[in-house]
């Protein structure tokens, strides 16, 4: 039985698959196995994937044929149910590896006996050949290397790293006494729910802050290079993931987690959402906000730590208001109407910004009761004198919301007589 099992996913990528297999095949551990997936490539990657294993008999091709409904999950899992060793890693047929990458992983798992290893990555634009750092390369200035164990807190912080599977090692018992394995079904990104089941079942994780592989990007024919609403497949993992938790009873131990990763990618999404889809996307999310409270959205923000264009667009879905939801995406009025453009103007001035820091405060002074005669006069000697300002703005930020509400309800209402009379 081979100490460690490497599955390579693979899928009409001719012009990069050796690449790939030569930087596996340079690894500096040699007692390894290397499956090799093809998912029904139409190209001649299936025959140069038969070639390398003719040459090095470390080298297993599974040739599935046709290409899979499930995608990269199907391609995974094939190799996932064919692995010996005693852990598992992973590469992307049009990714590449440095030689000692998997040495350092199995090392850093093995000495401190955890059940996970991860390390950095650099992605590389296909087109340029220069590197990149991924969008969560901040988060390792406040992870240390070694040992972390995966109590819930631990976990979450792992969590919020970028799913990828190819810059792990999995201890493979691991995965089979927890039945892990990848989705199919009409996905994109099936690597998030796989990260999250890893991660949660995992009791601890060793760290390796080197960049040990390399991820193309921008490439012809990748998910990522896509700009339409086959992105929105993604959040489909949201219930995927949910009903896992669900039925291990840490639903509430991971909820505002998993509800903090769905503004994650609804954040990026959406600044690359056209505008006839927008629409699209909010029918898509709204469902996912529906069942979660307010305050549980609110402690998902914070805890993810957004900024405001991601507070005022999950607010605006959260409030089913389709109105100020496309105020938000489009950074600019939806509307000719007039009176929509110079309210989108005043509550996005420094006049509401001011505003929206006073809420907490004015919670305590609010109560029950928003009446304007709760108010004493201003007395610019008053010690007071900013406390009772800033709950006047409070309360100019709350006829402001309502201001919306109304004008969004005659919005509407001008679009469907718009309609009827077109028709």
């Amino acid at each position: 039985m081979p100490q460690l099992s490497i599955i390579v996913t693979a899928y009409n990528i001719e012009s990069y698959i050796e690449q790939c297999l030569d930087s596996v095949a340079a690894q500096t551990i040699t007692d390894f196995e290397a499956l090799v997936v093809d998912d029904g490539s139409s190209d001649s990657t299936p025959e140069k994937i038969q070639a390398y294993a003719d040459r090095d008999s470390r080298f297993i091709p599974v040739l599935l044929g046709e290409n899979s409904p499930g995608g990269v999950a199907t391609a995974a899992n094939a190799g996932l149910e064919r692995a010996r060793g005693e852990w598992v890693g992973f590469v992307d047929g049009d990714d590449w590896a440095e030689p000692d990458m998997f040495e350092k992983l199995l090392r850093a798992a093995a000495d401190t006996g955890a059940d996970l290893s991860m390390c950095k990555y650099s992605e590389v634009d296909d087109a340029t050949g220069q590197p990149k750092e991924p969008a969560d390369a901040r988060r390792w200035d406040s992870v240390s290397p070694g040992l972390h164990r995966l109590d819930p807190e631990g976990t979450k912080t792992f969590l919020r790293f970028i799913a990828v599977p190819w810059r792990k090692l999995y201890r493979r018992s691991l995965l089979e006494d927890n039945g892990i394995r990848f989705p199919v079904g009409d996905y994109f990104y099936e690597d998030n729910p796989f990260h999250w089941f890893s991660l949660v079942s995992a009791g601890s994780i060793a760290i390796v802050p080197e960049v040990l592989c390399y991820h193309r990007v921008a490439r012809a024919g990748q998910t990522m290079a896509t700009a339409d609403e086959r992105l929105f497949k993604i959040f489909a993992h949201h219930d995927t993931i949910h009903a896992w938790l669900e039925s291990r009873g840490l639903l509430e131990t991971y909820q505002t987690t998993l509800l903090s990763w769905v503004i994650s990618q609804l954040e990026w999404i959406s600044r690359r959402t056209p505008q006839n889809l927008r629409k699209t996307l909010y029918e898509t999310v709204q469902p996912i906000f529906a069942q979660y409270t307010l305050p549980l959205i609110i402690q998902a923000l914070n805890e993810g730590n957004k900024g405001e264009y991601a507070r005022r667009l999950s607010t605006a879905i959260a409030k089913q208001n389709y109105a100020r939801y496309e105020l938000v995406i489009g950074g600019r009025p939806a509307t000719n109407n007039p009176a929509l453009v110079a309210v989108h103007h005043l509550r996005y001035s420094g006049v509401r910004k001011t505003a929206e820091l006073t809420r907490n405060y004015a919670r305590n002074r609010m109560r029950d009761s928003t009446r304007l005669s709760q108010l004493r006069p201003l007395s610019w000697r008053s010690t007071e004198s900013n406390a009772d300002l800033m709950f006047g703005l409070a309360i100019l930020q709350q006829q402001l919301d309502q201001i919306d509400q109304r004008l969004a309800r005659i919005e509407a209402a001008q679009q469907r007589s718009g309609r009827d009379e077109r028709d």
